[in-house]
């Protein structure tokens, strides 16, 4: 990656990946089950306060352009930077296994019902270790590609769908206590904009026509929240909240509703593959940090990074059959504020890093 500089354009197309990915597999049933007709008013309010720690993330990566996230918490905390940065690292690590295990169960569930879950696990796995080992810029190319992919089959399921939207299914507007609310709100906002801060493993500095990233940053995450809002609200519109709060995955339920030509069955096969791209690039991307952490934060050579590096995939292929349930609709249940308290962890530690990039800054204004 050094001296490779990428298009801001480009570089912000992970975004929609990022921010997309956890919702259609493992919150999209929670908000819908919580928030009954008014998981659209909390999705609205979600992506507001989700704009405001984008901004803290924007703000945190303009800083030591010249420095990776890793980097930037070395220079910032000397004493304590290992602790830090292994704490993130470990943070990360649950998240890769959480949703390659989502997508893993999904995959056995619904398609491969024959097929040992763990022979699922394994290749998937294998595919976002060989992405992640190639570099962050491969990971980009990729997501890039994808991106054009996951608009036209967004279009695609708006178009096919619109026309068995019940507008009785919306009623009544209200249904949902303002705690209820509230915390889908809150709960929306970590999920959504917390897997940002993947941008950071590339340096500022590295990224060409950069006086347009900030249009395309807010751009993608805009784009984002409008395909996380049109699924949700095509699937009540559909459904109703009262069927759809028996679905594990709501969005998939309802894609099975595509018919084109009689000849043509499961189209949702190809929807939902949409979903597959945005967890597939996101599992990247965490995998892409998580080897560079390690390489920054410990300064292995490069035998040693590698052997460190097929453990971590080794862990995540273990610890889902010790830890997990075998039934999906608890696990929606069971460990979604988990991935809150990760997420809490890494908005506090950039936080406190503005707050000493901050003093730092005053600190140089006083001296000169």
């Amino acid at each position: 990656m050094k001296n490779e500089k990428i298009n801001s354009f480009i570089l912000s197309t992970i975004l929609i990946s990022l921010c997309c990915s956890t919702f259609y597999g493992i919150f999209s049933s929670y908000i819908i089950n919580n928030s009954k007709n008014d998981s659209l008013i909390s999705i609205i309010i979600g992506y507001i306060l989700s704009l405001i720690v984008a901004k803290l993330f924007l703000s945190f990566y303009k800083k030591k352009e010249e420095l990776s996230i890793t980097g930037k918490i070395k220079y910032l905390f000397p004493k304590i930077s290992i602790i830090i940065n292994i704490i993130s690292i470990l943070c990360s690590i649950f998240g890769y296994i959480l949703i390659t295990y989502r997508l893993t169960t999904f995959l056995s569930n619904q398609y491969l019902v024959s097929t040992p879950k763990y022979i699922i696990s394994l290749l998937l796995l294998s595919l976002t270790y060989y992405t992640a080992s190639k570099g962050f810029s491969t990971v980009i190319r990729v997501s890039y590609i994808t991106f054009f992919i996951s608009i036209l089959i967004f279009f695609f399921d708006f178009g096919s769908l619109v026309s068995y939207i019940d507008l009785v299914n919306y009623f009544p507007l209200i249904n949902a206590s303002f705690k209820n609310i509230i915390t889908s709100s809150i709960i929306f906002m970590f999920y959504f904009s917390s897997p940002i801060i993947y941008l950071n493993i590339i340096p500022y500095k590295d990224i060409s026509n950069k006086e347009k990233f900030n249009k395309y940053y807010y751009l993608m995450i805009t784009i984002s929240f409008i395909i996380i809002f049109v699924s949700t609200f095509t699937c009540i519109g559909v459904n109703g909240t009262k069927i759809t709060e028996l679905f594990d995955y709501p969005i998939y339920s309802t894609l099975k509703r595509i018919k084109l030509f009689s000849a043509l069955d499961s189209l949702e096969n190809i929807s939902i593959s949409a979903w597959f791209l945005f967890i597939i690039n996101t599992a990247n991307m965490m995998l892409t940090y998580i080897f560079s952490a390690i390489k920054e934060t410990f300064n292995f050579n490069k035998n040693k990074n590698k052997i460190l590096n097929l453990i971590i995939i080794a862990i995540s292929f273990a610890i889902p059959n010790f830890i997990f349930a075998s039934n999906n609709f608890n696990e929606s249940y069971n460990y979604i504020y988990i991935p809150i308290i990760f997420a809490g962890i890494v908005l506090s530690i950039i936080i406190l890093s503005l707050i000493k990039f901050k003093f730092l800054q005053k600190k140089r204004t006083i001296s000169s």
